[in-house]
C-alpha cells in the first residue's frame, strides 16, 4: 500500500481515544501488522482494532447516530458497460473507487460500502464537491464515444441527513451496513441527480451548508415518495 497525501502516520482513532500512537504506516508499524494492526479499509487513518471495536459496538446494540450520508453513481455506467471492453470498465471503477474513497478520507469520513458503481459514505457537502472536481470532466474527457455525449457523463451525487441505524444484519450472509429512511432519501437524490450535480435534502443543507454556500432551491418528487420534496441543487 503506498502513502497517499494527507494519510496520517499514526492511528486517529487510537490516539483521540486512548492517546495512544498506534503506527499505521513506516518501519515502526510492521511488528503491529504481524499481529493484525493496519490500517483499516474503512478509512485508512484508522487501524483495524477501531474497525473491529466499532463493529462489536454496532453488533452489541441497536445504535442511531445523527449523520449524513453520500451516494455517487457514474452517470451512463449501465450504456458504457455494455460498449467498453472489460479493462476499459475496471479502469473507469478503479477510478471511480479511488477518486471517492480519497475525497471521503480527506474530511475522516468512513467509506461504508461500494454497490455496483456507486458509493456510500458518510460526510457531507465539501467530500460531495471533492468528488465533481475530481471525477466530471475527467468523465467526460476520457469516456465520450460509446453513445453518450458529455452533457450524459459525469457523476450524480445525493445527500440527506439524519437518524441513521448502523448494525450488521442478516443470518446466513451477514452485511454491516447503515439502514433507515436516510440512507433511501440521499440514495433516490442521487438517482434524481443530472451528471456534474450534487442534490441535497432540505435538513442535510441546514447541517452542511456554510455561509456563503450557493444552491438553486427544487421541489421534485422522487420514486416511492407521494409528497414532493425541497431540495438544493449545486
Amino acid at each position: 500500500m503506498t502513502q497517499r497525501s494527507g494519510q496520517a502516520k499514526i492511528c486517529k482513532g487510537c490516539w483521540q481515544q486512548m492517546h495512544l500512537p498506534i503506527p499505521l504506516r513506516g518501519p515502526l508499524s510492521l511488528p503491529f501488522r504481524m499481529v493484525g494492526i493496519r490500517p483499516s479499509q474503512m478509512n485508512p487513518n484508522l487501524c483495524t482494532n477501531c474497525e473491529l471495536m466499532f463493529e462489536r459496538v454496532m453488533k452489541r446494540r441497536s445504535i442511531e447516530i445523527d449523520t449524513t450520508i453520500l451516494f455517487a453513481d457514474i452517470r451512463g455506467y449501465t450504456r458504457l458497460a455494455q460498449a467498453m471492453e472489460p479493462t476499459e470498465l475496471s479502469r473507469l471503477l478503479n477510478f471511480f473507487y479511488d477518486e471517492c474513497a480519497e475525497a471521503i478520507w480527506r474530511e475522516d469520513g468512513l467509506l461504508n460500502k461500494v454497490i455496483g458503481d456507486a458509493v456510500l459514505a458518510r460526510k457531507a457537502l465539501s467530500v460531495a464537491r471533492d468528488i465533481q472536481a475530481r471525477c466530471t470532466e475527467r468523465c467526460k474527457r476520457e469516456f465520450a464515444g460509446y453513445g453518450l455525449d458529455a452533457s450524459e457523463l459525469g457523476v450524480g451525487i445525493g445527500i440527506d441527513s439524519g437518524l441513521t441505524t448502523f448494525g450488521e444484519f442478516g443470518h446466513a450472509h451477514t452485511d454491516f451496513t447503515a439502514v433507515g429512511s436516510v440512507v433511501n432519501l440521499a440514495a433516490r437524490l442521487q438517482s434524481a441527480a443530472a451528471p456534474g450535480e450534487i442534490l441535497v435534502s432540505a435538513r442535510a443543507w441546514q447541517t452542511s451548508a456554510g455561509e456563503g454556500d450557493a444552491a438553486e432551491q427544487r421541489q421534485i418528487v422522487l420514486k416511492g415518495y407521494e409528497a414532493p420534496h425541497v431540495v438544493y441543487a449545486c
